[in-house]
Parts: structure tokens; C-alpha cells; sequence
């Protein structure tokens, strides 16, 4: 799922919002402290990027996944989804 900058920046702030409101967290460079979330929202959205496009891959070639959101489809996806996280450590 592919989410813009302003999505992501909106999302980083909401979450150091939350660590420095709830007293989870104090930050000395707060932009920093907001790169860094940034950077690992960007860099999980990007492997979840990866694994859904080997899954589907995987999955188009499959005569059993019928159609796209079908029963079959969908049990199968979430199957080869956690399979292929597992080999990525993720």
C-alpha cells in the first residue's frame, strides 16, 4: 500500500505526539526523533510494498487463487503473506 509523504508525516507526528503526551518518551531533537519515525514507517510500508507484490506475483500463476478477493483468493494471499514475511524476518 503505497502512502505519500504528507500521509506518513501525519502518521509520525500522531505517533510522537502519543510517546510524548503519555510520558513514554522525552525527545532532545524532536526533529530528529521525527525523521526517525518517518524513516521506519517508510521502511516498513516499503517491505509490506515488497511482500504484497511477490505474494500476488505468486498468486496469478496459481491456478487454485480463482479471482482477486475471492474466498480461495484471500486464504491463499494471507498463506503466502506470512510465508514470505517469515523468510524476510519481518
Amino acid at each position: 500500500m503505497q502512502f505519500s509523504e504528507d500521509r506518513i508525516s501525519h502518521i509520525a507526528h500522531r505517533i510522537l505526539d502519543k510517546l510524548w503526551g503519555d510520558d513514554l518518551a522525552d525527545f532532545p531533537d524532536e526533529a530528529r526523533a521525527l525523521n526517525a519515525i518517518k524513516d521506519s514507517l517508510t521502511d516498513y510500508f516499503s517491505v509490506a510494498d515488497e511482500i504484497d507484490a511477490i505474494v500476488r506475483k505468486k498468486l496469478s500463476s496459481y491456478s487454485q487463487a480463482k479471482v482477486p478477493g475471492s474466498r480461495e483468493w484471500e486464504v491463499l494471499y494471507r498463506k503466502f503473506y506470512r510465508e514470505e514475511a517469515e523468510k524476510k524476518n519481518w
